[in-house]
């Protein structure tokens, strides 16, 4: 039986655990079914350290549900950056560790044979050079050393690139830390400087979004350089992660929910496909894509006639209206709120306090959530796709039937 650790292996799976336990799923003990119930103990444990009195639980029929709960007016710094503080290690990468930056920082420019002998001459151990080949390599892709070949021989040196040579105050890399993207590095900078952050508080602030930052990055690198990958995406619909060959075009961010996705060329010439990155599990890597130039300007186009995320520029743009009732008197704020997010459609007034909004989109279900916040106000919807505002008129049915208000 392997013994309780909080350190972890592999970020991906705490990644998992952390999303479907503690931020999406609020399941229970039961509704686990990966591994045995003995993984999931030690999982749940390992998170609850993590994350400390921010984790919560209550019991249910269904058992005990454990999810996060907090105030993030009175959290300092995300408390999802411990996880990637929390990296196991062996007995031997600590060894290696210090003995390969002790050496390099004694003298610049050994050979790995050098590194070797010299570590083999102070420790009882015999590591063999490939070993050391490893360690080195994983430093000089960590930006820790670097690595210049010299005819056959590579000679590898410390990295002299360290903070106090940026000239960055403390209060922007504690509001770095909080609010931008890959803030994990601004908090791993406060840890070696000793900064804390006592400045900065946010109303709205998407802690849970560091989870997917390694897919964020991969992602990135990959439109950098105008290639190609596959995605590990995980489908809620049909309960299972496909492997799908895409070319990522951009990144959006949703204002409203923090959500991330990322819009690519999926089938067909002109299609597109959107994937939140929280549902990517991994991405790997491919060729470059020659047509990359022409793709994302042929996306552009699509942006004109869409409300949020439907950018199939093939079919032609369905036409909507919503015809309101707005107290001018008392509710100009709904006024402003109307023009502020019609995202590209117009607002007229058609007589006193009554008000009509309209648009030309691809797909009117994107705009179902959003009409939704007006119930109560709203007085009519017109629009081509029929389908879509019927089942609008019938959820509102229900839902009075629900509460009362319609007696069939």
């Amino acid at each position: 039986m392997s013994e309780y650790s909080e350190l972890i292996k592999n970020f991906s799976r705490i990644r998992d655990y952390m999303r479907e336990f503690f931020v999406f799923g609020f399941k229970t003990r039961n509704d686990f079914n990966q591994k045995s119930k003995r993984t999931y103990d030690n999982e749940r444990r390992r998170i609850e350290n993590y994350l400390g009195d921010i984790t919560k639980w209550e019991y249910t029929n269904g058992g005990k549900k454990v999810f996060i709960s907090v105030d993030l007016s009175k959290i300092p710094e995300n408390p999802f950056y411990k996880a990637y503080k929390s990296k196991s290690f062996t007995d031997n990468d600590i060894i290696l560790h210090f003995l390969i930056l002790d050496i390099l920082t004694s003298n610049d420019n050994h050979t790995l044979d050098e590194i070797t002998d010299i570590i083999n001459d102070r420790v009882e151990l015999i590591f063999e050079p490939q070993t050391v080949r490893n360690k080195l390599k994983e430093y000089c892709e960590f930006g820790i050393i670097n690595a210049v070949k010299n005819k056959k021989t590579y000679y590898y040196s410390l990295n002299k690139c360290y903070f106090k040579d940026f000239g960055i105050s403390t209060d922007a890399i504690s509001f770095f830390s909080e609010i931008a993207p890959f803030g994990v590095i601004g908090s791993y900078i406060n840890d070696k400087i000793g900064n804390k952050n006592i400045k900065f508080q946010f109303k709205h602030n998407f802690i849970v979004n560091t989870l997917e930052d390694n897919v964020a990055l991969d992602i990135i690198n990959a439109i950098k350089q105008q290639k190609r990958v596959i995605i590990n995406n995980f489908s809620r619909r049909k309960n299972v992660a496909d492997n799908i060959n895409i070319l990522p075009l951009i990144i959006f961010v949703s204002v409203q929910t923090g959500r991330r996705y990322v819009i690519a060329q999926g089938r067909g010439k002109f299609r597109f496909s959107v994937y939140r990155l929280d549902y990517i599990k991994s991405v790997k890597i491919l060729e470059k894509d020659e047509n990359f130039s022409s793709i994302r300007e042929s996306l552009k186009s699509c942006f004109e006639n869409s409300f949020s995320t439907a950018l199939v520029q093939e079919c032609k743009p369905e036409h909507f209206e919503m015809t309101l009732f707005i107290n001018e008197k008392n509710e100009d704020f709904i006024i402003k709120r109307l023009e502020r997010e019609s995202r590209g459609g117009k607002v007229e007034k058609l007589r006193r306090n009554i008000y009509k909004y309209s648009n030309d989109i691809y797909d009117t279900n994107e705009l179902t959530t959003w009409i939704k916040t007006f119930i109560g106000r709203i007085i009519e919807l017109n629009g081509n796709n029929k389908k879509v505002i019927d089942l609008f008129y019938e959820d509102v049915k229900k839902m009075a039937q629900m509460y009362g208000g319609i007696n069939e």
